[in-house]
């Protein structure tokens, strides 16, 4: 990816509502590449232990990338989703 299009690429990171979380597993992806999202849009499902944290969007754009799939595991921080702000 060059220069420009990572600084106009906003990165989404696995994050998980509990505290010492780690092994992130991917549960679910509501959206594909070159998909249209709305901002606070739910974006996939992580779990770890039970609990799930639902990804959202915090600004309104287009999906770029998605660097994991379903039943992958991530770690807290990694980067999960890229967006093209609209």
């Amino acid at each position: 990816m060059s220069e420009v299009a990572q600084q106009e690429t906003l990165g989404i990171e696995a994050t998980c509502t509990s505290i010492n979380a780690y092994d992130l597993v991917g549960t679910e992806i509501m959206v594909a590449v070159a998909y249209a999202v709305d901002a606070e849009q739910i974006l996939m499902t992580l779990e770890y232990t039970k609990v799930v944290t639902e990804v959202t969007t915090p600004a309104a754009g287009i999906i770029a990338a998605i660097h994991c799939q379903k039943g992958d595991e991530v770690q807290v921080g990694d980067r999960i989703i890229d967006i093209q702000p609209a």
